[in-house]
């Protein structure tokens, strides 16, 4: 900071308190380009009702910090100096209201732009006394005595304006344009017929440059410069480093400036905060744009409850360096690495399936690897070759179903040395389903093993069965169903016998039903029956020969 220096004895000049002022003024200035940046910022300046609510808002004091010349005109003694710039303090000591009308027709609305600038007015008019070397005792009014009135203050101020936009029917109005050298503080909406403002009407203009609440250093490391609402797409300027950005509303697109104006390092953060729909994140031109685990693209998705917060690298890109995200960055299908999971790897990987595949039509259809995890049906006619083991991690599902209706859907191995297997059992190199049953295949390094669904159940142990003449069906309770079919050819005058053994022994036969089919004639004819665990025992007496034909069902465990 540059001082005047003045001497005991010296004839003060006015250029010696003139340059003081100057000097100061240039040491504030960049101080505050130091804090701020060059670029406008402004301080307070809200936009606010009145006080009862009126069709008039308020705009609150507050200041706003913008490049201008060191001087435009003379400051007195001192020469103008437009070579130069500074980041120039104006301030707003005192509330100022503007006056709004609602639109003459009915279903229209119209938008109001409150803007903002920087201006350097000389002000405070007071008629000077001046030395009168004629008289010295009678001072001049005015200089030379002409008692005309010169300023006395060069202020810093802030120039407000309120611009009309064009009414039209409600949804359809837009908002003025920001004049050249002012920045937007806010947008009143006034509806056709509407008697009152209130702050549901008025909203901060789009990227408003606020200052950091509460002080600058204040907000290092603790807090957000600022809140920045974004209701429709649009480029953010570097007024939003170190901001905030909350998208305010669905389907807009939010585009980062250009890395190259960002110093390298300071950061922007985009939130979306809405119940439903999102915002999309965008580089700026050809800058790159990388987040998660070392993950690029174009532009990031943000969905409800979302953040992700940018830093540039102060040329040609922002890098993530913190995001709550639910998508985005994915890791890939198979990955069992550190990185972060997103709901849509947890999907595929473990709980629900990830999505669901129809096979209907007649024909051969090979699945691959992006099956894994899905729920495969089955149509009638319909092979299914599965993935082969090699290319999917072991521990890899699918699920297979086949319709109610399907007799003959089949699943088959795909090359020739995989297998497919039920229950730890059995080595298929294809597979019929039953109809409507379903299985969880999974891979076990060459092997599908079949787990889980009903088409393991049919095959358990547990429901073993022999679906023969003579059979049996067991059931997971121990239950044994059994049932034997035989003939024997019977003598004439002589007691016969007949065995049936059951194609299972039992441990314990609870009880046995029988029936036997003989020629009966006037011969008389008597059979009995003796049942145990290994088997029943037919005895016939006949006088005449003839052909014995019986059968017996048994339960027992």
């Amino acid at each position: 900071m540059d001082r005047q220096i003045v001497y005991s004895g010296q004839v003060p000049q006015t250029t010696d308190l003139l340059n003081t002022n100057r000097q100061t003024m240039i040491a504030l200035a960049k101080l505050c380009a130091d804090l701020f940046g060059t670029s406008t910022v402004i301080s307070g300046l809200g936009c606010v009702p009145t006080t009862p609510a009126s069709m008039s808002v308020t705009v609150n004091p507050g200041q706003i910090y913008q490049l201008a010349n060191v001087d435009g005109t003379p400051y007195s003694a001192l020469p103008q100096d437009t070579a130069h710039s500074l980041l120039k303090q104006g301030i707003l000591m005192d509330a100022q209201s503007f006056v709004l009308a609602a639109p003459a027709t009915s279903g229209y609305s119209q938008n109001y732009l409150i803007q903002a600038a920087y201006l350097e007015s000389d002000v405070n008019n007071v008629v000077l006394p001046y030395y009168n070397s004629a008289n010295p005792s009678q001072a001049f009014n005015g200089p030379g005595g002409s008692g005309n009135a010169q300023p006395t203050t060069r202020a810093g101020q802030v120039s407000l304006q309120l611009v009309a936009g064009t009414a039209a029917a409600t949804g359809t109005q837009t908002t003025p344009a920001v004049t050249a050298g002012y920045v937007g503080l806010a947008v009143v909406t006034v509806a056709n017929g509407q008697s009152t403002i209130t702050n549901a009407s008025i909203v901060p203009y789009p990227n408003a440059p606020t200052a950091p609440t509460g002080g600058f250093l204040a907000a290092i490391g603790e807090r957000y410069s600022s809140i920045q609402n974004v209701a429709i797409s649009s480029t953010l300027s570097t007024a939003a480093l170190g901001a905030l950005v909350n998208v305010t509303a669905t389907g807009q697109t939010v585009t980062l400036p250009p890395a190259a104006n960002c110093p390298n390092g300071t950061s922007i953060c985009v939130t979306y905060m809405q119940a439903s729909g999102s915002t999309t994140v965008t580089r700026n031109g050809t800058d790159t744009l990388a987040f998660g685990q070392g993950s690029s693209a174009n532009s990031l998705t943000l969905n409800p409850g979302e953040a992700v917060q940018f830093v540039s690298n102060g040329v040609n890109g922002w890098v993530s360096a913190g995001q709550t995200l639910t998508t985005g960055v994915t890791p890939a299908q198979f990955d069992n690495s550190a990185k972060l999971a997103t709901t849509a790897f947890v999907q595929q990987a473990l709980g629900s399936f990830s999505g669901d595949r129809g096979v209907a039509a007649t024909g051969v259809f090979t699945l691959t690897p992006a099956d894994v995890g899905k729920r495969i049906e089955l149509g009638a006619g319909a092979i299914a070759t599965l993935p082969l083991c090699s290319s999917v991690p072991k521990g890899a599902v699918i699920f297979i179903s086949a319709s109610p209706a399907v007799m003959n859907a089949v699943i088959q191995r795909q090359g020739s040395n995989d297998t497919i297997a039920f229950n730890n059992s059995g080595a298929y190199t294809s597979y019929t389903l039953g109809a409507g049953c379903d299985v969880l295949l999974v891979n076990d390094g060459g092997i599908w093993r079949g787990h889980l669904g009903t088409e393991t159940l049919r095959t358990s142990n547990l429901f073993s069965n022999s679906l023969q003449s003579s059979g049996y069906q067991k059931l997971p309770s121990g239950l044994l169903f059994q049932w034997v079919t035989g003939s024997a050819a019977l003598a004439s005058g002589v007691q016969s016998s007949m065995v049936l053994a059951w194609p299972v022994a039992f441990n314990t036969i609870f009880s046995a039903a029988t029936r036997q089919n003989v020629s009966i004639s006037n011969n008389a004819t008597f059979i009995t029956s003796d049942f145990n665990n290994s088997g029943i025992v037919f005895y016939a007496n006949t006088n005449a020969a003839q052909n014995l034909v019986a059968t017996a069902i048994a339960i027992g465990k």
